[in-house]
């Protein structure tokens, strides 16, 4: 594929989107505008932690929050409590889990809060305490949803997102010498700013972006990108998939 694809998700240890790209020989440019800043020291995290037996169910909403909350939870927990129900949203996520508690639900067609509200095991919270493992403010849409389904439910916030304006900077750029933006996040998208706001001398207003949902593709409109391709999910196949439907 003689594209050039522009991603600027944060960096992961072991990244199957771009691992992909790199096997459908498809030339990239990473530049990660956002880091995760893990919160290591936090006398809240603590707590919720050693409470962790007090809770019914365990949900890791991404692979930062599975890989940050584990290590917290082997420092205080190296027998876990019997009984939890685990779940995860995304496939990473879930087999980071999956590994630690041998045990995880998670959907498999739609990745998101909504899909992980269809389980079967989530309809009926009465008397249920919930704490979800996350990494700050975020939507409450799964939030909002237990509750509204009997459950008590509680945030343990594991690390911050931080924009790394400079690298912002370069990807406004970097979008006049690529032929596709793939973006995982409205965050993300937020981050970049308005296309009409992005100073350059080439046109950039016809550049394909590729997201995750038709949520994330909302917000790509409502900054004015497009056209906008929104893959079936955010699993790294689906993106892949998405990203030759440009080409």
């Amino acid at each position: 594929m003689d594209k050039c694809v522009l991603v600027v998700r944060p960096l992961r240890r072991q990244d199957e989107f771009l691992l992909l790209l790199d096997e459908g020989s498809v030339r990239v440019i990473h530049t990660p505008i956002m880091t995760i800043e893990p919160i290591l020291e936090s006398q809240q995290v603590k707590q919720k932690i050693l409470a962790f037996d007090q809770f019914d169910i365990a949900i890791f909403v991404s692979v930062n929050a599975a890989e940050i909350g584990i290590k917290w939870l082997d420092q205080y927990w190296p027998m876990l409590p019997l009984g939890m129900e685990y779940f995860a949203i995304g496939g990473q996520t879930a087999q980071l889990v999956a590994d630690y508690t041998q045990t995880v639900n998670y959907p498999t067609d739609q990745i998101t809060s909504e899909g992980l509200l269809t389980s079967s095991k989530l309809k009926n919270l009465e008397n249920k305490s919930v704490v979800i493992f996350r990494g700050g403010r975020g939507r409450e849409t799964l939030k909002q949803g237990l509750i509204s389904r009997g459950a008590t439910v509680e945030y343990c916030d594991l690390y911050r997102r931080i924009v790394d304006q400079k690298q912002v900077d370069v990807t406004h750029q970097q979008l006049t010498e690529v032929d596709c933006l793939v973006v995982h996040s409205a965050e993300l998208l937020e981050a970049i700013g308005p296309i009409s706001e992005i100073r350059c001398d080439n046109n950039i207003n016809n550049l394909p972006v590729v997201v995750p949902s038709n949520r994330v593709a909302e917000t790509a409109k409502r900054l004015g990108y497009g056209p906008v391709i929104v893959a079936d999910s955010a699993m790294p196949e689906s993106m892949y998939a998405a990203l030759q439907k440009v080409f």
